[in-house]
């Protein structure tokens, strides 16, 4: 870890021995806040999207409430020498592994910032005392950013640094192909929706003029509707995956899923093809199974703690 000197990042910050001083003495006014700073703060991350990505089970919640505590208690504890430096980067390190956008992060500052300055002012009022304590503890919680923040970035230079320049010149150009890849796929989906609502129409249309029964024309406009609704939500994961989130491979299983019970339901229709019927339930078994054990791999890896 090539982090530069803890006293250098205060004097860095301008962060002096009357801004500790200051933050200490908020120590035990501040605690009383710190149950309803965490349940505000999860209330504030549950509203960003795929938080449950990172928080998806009562475990890891818990655990990483705890954490949220813990961070609390040591801000406010007067003592930011090397080892608290230390912390916090294996914090940062932590959220980098598990993929967190540091947006994420940013944004979350935010809101803890505003927190902070909501409770100084019910306690202080506006005065030169509350200005003090508002801009000492402004520092520190930049210093906090900054350093969590800074192990996205050293990882990134970490690995970078490690290449050859044919291997870098080679990591650019995949990664522009690697984009247009994902222009082009962004491009068939839009194409591939038209047709799904072409599908959609025509099922209507054949209802409407008695080309079909009417019980059929309702199963197979339901299952058009559905592989419609499947198609829009992989359009939305290639477009969140475009913008720097992750893409789930089960987006895609989700359309072969609606795809196959779109078959389904109007093979049922039918008494003469059951052998059909059944050969299309065992694929949706086998999609089924596949769904779930991904998605079950992706909650164990997925933990949004310190």
């Amino acid at each position: 870890m090539f982090i530069e000197s803890f006293e250098q990042i205060k004097k860095d910050f301008d962060f002096t021995e009357k801004d500790e001083n200051r933050i200490k003495e908020l120590k035990p006014i501040m605690e009383k806040y710190k149950d309803e700073f965490v349940n505000r703060l999860y209330k504030f991350i549950f509203k960003l999207p795929n938080a449950t990505k990172y928080l998806n089970n009562e475990e890891v919640v818990n655990r990483h409430r705890e954490k949220l505590k813990e961070w609390y208690s040591d801000l406010f504890s007067g003592r930011y020498d090397e080892k608290y430096f230390e912390k916090l980067y294996k914090i940062g390190e932590k959220h980098d592994k598990l993929g967190i956008p540091t947006h994420y992060i940013n944004a979350t500052f935010n809101f803890i910032r505003r927190f902070f300055i909501e409770k100084i002012n019910q306690e202080f009022g506006y005065s030169r005392e509350r200005n003090l304590y508002v801009e000492s503890l402004g520092k520190l919680l930049d210093i906090n950013l900054d350093i969590l923040t800074k192990s996205y970035i050293e990882e990134e230079i970490t690995k970078y640094a490690g290449l050859s320049k044919l291997e870098r010149k080679l990591l650019k150009v995949s990664n522009r192909f690697a984009n247009f890849l994902d222009l082009i796929l962004l491009m068939a989906l839009i194409m591939m929706s038209f047709f799904v609502i072409g599908l959609f129409i025509y099922d209507i249309y054949e209802v409407l003029t008695g080309a079909v029964s009417i019980e059929e024309g309702i199963v197979k406009t339901l299952g058009s509707l559905l592989i419609l609704w499947a198609v829009a939500e992989l359009m939305g994961e290639e477009i969140k995956h475009l913008q720097g989130g992750n893409f789930p491979i089960t987006a895609f299983i989700s359309v072969a899923l609606a795809a196959i019970i779109r078959k389904i339901l109007i093979v049922s229709l039918s008494p003469k093809d059951s052998k059909t019927l059944l050969s299309y339930g065992a694929i949706l078994l086998a999609l089924g199974i596949v769904y779930y054990l991904i998605t079950k791999k992706s909650k164990k890896e997925g933990i949004f703690e310190h």
